[in-house]
């Protein structure tokens, strides 16, 4: 049986918990470690949810958040429509590719089968769910295509580093 991973809402009292949050040592790798130091309390406070994801022997394993934004979807040409957004999702170094096993069963997997859960459900019936990632982080970028993401046409740059990040974006199938 695998290591079910349990979302736990964040709070500024859960800060202690994540100080030495370290999902690798690139800089967008830091800044993601940053953002959840920095920047998850503040996105709260403008309705963005964010979970941390401990496992069963309750270490946390990583973190996830969904909020709101407007891209022109589907098509570059059509007007600006709310989507539903990842702003940041990480794991800790120590859980990459853990737990051993089918690829489903593993951490990172856990904590995108529970965002997508989430973005389904969120109020308004949104279409799609976006996100920008690295264009390194081959990892993340393999996880984000089996999950259904796909290229989109809306640009980030990153104006600290100058990066342009890929942005990724699914639609949510929603029941009848």
């Amino acid at each position: 049986m695998p290591d079910i991973l349990q979302p736990v809402a964040f709070a500024s009292e859960l800060l202690d918990e994540v100080r030495d949050f370290d999902c690798g040592d690139e800089p967008y790798q830091q800044g993601l470690a940053d953002w959840l130091l920095d920047d998850a309390i503040p996105a709260l406070a403008r309705g963005t949810k964010v979970w941390l994801y401990a496992n069963q022997s309750n270490e946390v394993v990583g973190y996830g958040s969904l909020g709101l934004t407007r891209w022109k979807y589907p098509e570059g040409d059509s007007p600006k429509n709310g989507l539903v957004i990842i702003p940041a999702v990480a794991v800790r170094r120590v859980f990459w590719r853990k737990p051993e096993g089918a690829a489903d069963d593993r951490y990172s997997s856990q904590i995108m089968q529970h965002l997508l859960a989430e973005a389904t459900a969120w109020p308004g019936s949104l279409p799609a769910i976006g996100l920008f990632v690295h264009p390194e982080n081959h990892a993340a970028i393999k996880l984000y295509e089996r999950f259904g993401f796909r290229p989109f046409h809306h640009a980030y740059t990153d104006p600290m580093s100058g990066v342009l990040y890929r942005t990724m974006i699914r639609p949510l199938a929603r029941g009848p």
